[in-house]
């Protein structure tokens, strides 16, 4: 017997092959992809990649206009362009079906691996999905893939697949109709061709957006008066604030300065209280990408990139998950035991290890595809990862350590002063007993303000009592990372999605900002306009309720097909009424646009653009006009498997090379701008992810990485 195992991408496939062989198995190539055989348990077995998805939606009539709703799975390859390379593995996948009597899928436990696998298996295996086991893992580690191994789903979660292809359907429908929408609305305006775009949850998260961005242009402060008594206690001078935090009239905070002035001070209360800080709970992808924000300053979405890396490495369990709880049956003592083998973990693993039980502080969200994310015990060798990996990879090394700590302690101290009838409070903190913070401590901060010693009744030395004007702020912008919680929050997108919405709103040029997030005059006005004209194309609500009826679907609790039609049927009457007020939409928008490309613009947004047009150039294969020849493809994209390509900027002519999948994948890396590029077909072992190309500039050849962070300068005369 012969079975075939399918994974989702050639690295995972690698990682497979190697945990279940019995020794080493045979890597074999077909089409240029590279798959394995072994032997495992008596059977013959062929562990073979995927590259991501290999199909995709695509209307079954090429129709110009909109709405279309008659869509079909295709490969990858016949409708987008650069994705030629999926034809390899499509070929490669159909070809080993035909030997194997058995099939597996292996692909990332979640509602896109089995939409991945599903695919492969139906299309390119010629195979019936419900024949298939299935393989179920949360970690790469060879333990991990040898248990699900022997312990197999009888078949693949059909409630997962099902959901992620309704997903797929509706987000086709809503993205390719209402962007078609849009494009024709200003084309009806202007009677020429300007691409815009909005989406099932990118138009809900542009809302939220731009009335955050409408609280803040409206605001009106309003002023207030804090009183402040400054004091002085064995040589140092201390500040109490008066016990209400604001006062609204001026003249009230005068005659209270002026009575409290009067005095005499003294001190009428001492309160202390212990507070116990329990430790933070295990990882979830949102609390995560939050925590790195804070941290790092990385975005949602690299923060996801580099934890996606470390799980291919088998250094964590699997990062997309809305779980905060740890797997009961996972081997606590064994993990930290392989922990404490790195000298900056090694005391804190050795302290919890003289524990009796290991018993984790645990969040209240869970789900049922993955645990939180936790460290596999697995040790990177010196020197394998970048700086941004180190990072999120002690980020999550330390919280799962501080799950097992102990609470940490901490002393709160109040001293209530009474002047004159007048009460100030003079607060301080300090930590009494570290637990938790010893792990963790870097990435959390706590007030440390100690007071020196207070008796009731003992009068204070008041150097003096002050007011201060302040006035009322308006709310704060949306970070990237608070961005990424509101949508939580709201129940919009996914856990995988979410982030890659933030991105693309930046893309459109809808957003702008990498700290603080405002809203740009294009952005507003497409909300504006849609709002007014056809609402429920930016509503929460819709989208919140087909969030529903998807974990519905996921439940087995309703039928895909029912979900799709009421989707068709909403998405019709919501066209209808764009249509009927297409060309006012359109002025709108062209107004707008108008507008946008008269102003001057900063550097920060001259800079934005030109990144922008690299990008619209790669889609648009503007450079095939600059270089009459075809693309030089100088390795394969660490993100997706995409082409690389050398491309050129349209109004500057300089070189880059960028993923051949935007927009769905917006890779790039910068190049030298003199000298012959030769692909050289490696791959750099020091970031191991990005390629290394050969410069030839006359008699003299040199090797480059492409990534510009790499520590590893590699050169070769």
């Amino acid at each position: 017997m012969t079975t075939l195992i399918i994974a989702e991408k050639p690295n995972v496939a690698k990682k497979i092959a190697y945990a279940l062989a019995e020794g080493k198995p045979i890597r074999k190539s077909m089409n240029k992809v590279p798959y394995y055989e072994l032997m495992r348990d008596g059977k013959k077995v062929i562990v073979a990649p995927a590259v991501g998805h290999l199909y995709t939606l695509a209307p079954k009539i090429k129709v110009y206009g909109y709405p279309i709703f008659d869509i079909e799975w295709v490969p990858v390859y016949s409708a987008e362009k650069g994705k030629s390379y999926v034809r390899d593995y499509v070929k490669t996948l159909a070809a080993l079906a035909k030997q194997a009597d058995e099939f597996i899928v292996a692909c990332d436990y979640d509602t896109e691996g089995e939409v991945i696998g599903y695919t492969a298996l139906k299309y390119a295996c010629g195979v019936d999905p419900s024949k298939a086991k299935r393989m179920k893992f949360s970690a790469l580690t060879r333990k991990d893939l040898i248990r699900a191994w022997y312990n197999l789903e009888p078949t693949i979660n059909f409630g997962m697949a099902d959901a992620g292809i309704t997903r797929h359907v509706l987000d086709w429908y809503w993205g390719v109709n209402l962007s078609r929408a849009l494009s024709s609305a200003l084309r009806r305006a202007s009677g020429k061709w300007m691409v815009l775009s909005t989406g099932r949850v990118q138009g809900p998260t542009l809302k939220f957006l731009v009335e955050r961005e409408k609280e803040i242009a409206n605001f009106k402060p309003t002023p207030y008066w804090v009183i402040r008594m400054v004091l002085e206690k064995d040589g140092k001078k201390y500040t109490a604030n008066y016990e209400k935090e604001r006062i609204l009239d001026e003249n009230e905070a005068k005659r209270i300065v002026g009575e409290a002035r009067k005095g005499p001070a003294f001190v009428e209360k001492i309160e202390v209280n212990q507070q116990q800080r329990k430790p933070p709970h295990p990882f979830d992808l949102g609390t995560l990408q939050r925590e790195a924000y804070s941290a790092f300053g990385y975005s949602p979405k690299k923060t996801l990139e580099i934890a996606q890396r470390l799980y291919e490495r088998s250094l964590c369990s699997y990062p997309r998950t809305s779980s905060q709880k740890l797997p009961k049956n996972l081997n606590f003592r064994n993990i930290l035991q392989n922990l404490a083998k790195m000298p900056e973990y090694k005391p804190h693993a050795h302290e919890l290890l003289g524990k009796g039980v290991l018993k984790p502080v645990e969040g209240k969200k869970d789900d049922p595809a993955h645990p939180a994310i936790y460290p596999t015990g697995e040790i990177p060798k010196p020197g394998d990862l970048s700086k941004d990996e180190q990072n999120i990879y002690d980020l999550i090394v330390r919280r799962f350590l501080s799950a097992f700590a102990d609470p940490a302690l901490r002393e709160i101290m109040k001293v209530f002063i009474r002047s004159n009838n007048h009460r100030f409070i003079l607060s301080g903190a300090r930590t009494l007993r570290e637990g938790w913070l010893k792990i963790y401590g870097r990435y959390v901060k706590f007030d440390e303000v100690l007071l020196p010693t207070f008796k009731e009744g003992e009068s204070v030395n008041v150097l003096q009592i002050k007011r201060e004007k302040k006035k009322t702020k308006p709310p704060a912008r949306y970070s990237p990372a608070s961005v990424i919680k509101k949508m939580e929050d709201l129940g919009i997108g996914t856990k995988a999605t979410r982030a890659q919405i933030l991105e693309t709103l930046y893309s459109r040029g809808y957003i702008e900002g990498k700290r603080k997030i405002r809203v740009t005059p294009l952005g507003m006005k497409v909300v504006d306009a849609l709002e007014r004209s056809v609402p429920s194309i930016v509503s929460v609500e819709l989208t919140r309720s087909f969030e529903e009826k998807m974990e519905e679907i996921m439940q087995r609790k309703i039928e895909k097909e029912k979900v799709i039609e009421n989707a068709r049927e909403q998405l019709t009457r919501i066209l209808k009424e764009f249509k009927e007020r297409e060309l006012e939409i359109g002025k709108a928008l062209l107004e707008k646009l108008i507008d946008n490309n008269t102003k001057p613009r900063s550097k920060a947004s001259k800079a934005r653009e030109l990144s922008l047009e690299e990008q619209e150039e790669i889609k648009a294969g503007a450079e095939s006009r600059l270089k009459k020849r075809e693309p030089l493809v100088v390795g394969k994209c660490p993100k997706c498997g995409g082409d690389l390509i050398v491309r050129y900027n349209r109004r500057t002519g300089k070189r880059f090379v960028g993923c051949s999948n935007w927009p769905n994948c917006n890779v790039t890396y910068p190049l030298l701008q003199r000298g012959e590029i030769i692909p050289t077909g490696k791959v750099c072992p020091e970031c191991g992810n990005a390629p290394i190309v050969k410069i030839k500039e006359g008699n003299r050849e040199y090797e480059v990485c492409l990534n510009m962070e790499c520590n590893r300068k590699r050169r070769a005369r």
